[in-house]
């Protein structure tokens, strides 16, 4: 049975290292004064990054295949996400868009691959004019709420 009193030497020597690095880190970043920092200093970074706390904790088991960075004028761009009344507004207008949707009616197929794709581009563009709708809809609201 191994009690205190036979243990190496070497641990009692490691603690009192780590305890001098530890001491050594708090005078180094005045750790001890940071109690004294106003709550009201608040650091604002608009570029998106991984959490802390995730990283330190190791909830993050993987990482990300893919990290992009803003555009760098990304910051002064300040659009609402109900500022605009169309997905995709490159469609053109919705003259434009009846009449492509028309055309594309019109369109005869040659193949059964070709079908299938034109009835996959006709659901998406469904999809798209349901969109539009949601989000007229939810900007009509917000009118609304800001009249009254």
């Amino acid at each position: 049975m191994t009690t205190i009193d036979k243990l190496d030497i070497g641990i009692y020597i490691q603690y009192a290292r780590r305890t001098n690095m530890i001491e050594q880190i708090t005078q180094q970043y005045h750790l001890d004064q940071a109690s004294s920092i106003p709550p009201q200093i608040q650091v604002l970074d608009s570029y998106p990054k991984l959490s802390e706390m995730d990283l330190l904790l190791g909830v993050v088991v993987q990482n990300p295949w893919a990290l992009f960075y803003p555009p760098p004028q990304f910051r002064y761009q300040r659009r609402s996400p109900f500022g605009f009344f169309r997905v995709a507004p490159s469609l053109g207008s919705f003259e434009e868009e009846e009449e492509n949707q028309r055309q594309f009616d019109d369109t005869e197929c040659e193949t059964e691959e070709e079908e299938r794709e034109k009835k996959t581009l006709k659901k998406c563009f469904e999809q798209i004019k349901k969109i539009n709708n949601w989000i007229s809809f939810i900007v009509g609201r917000v009118g609304q709420f800001l009249q009254g």
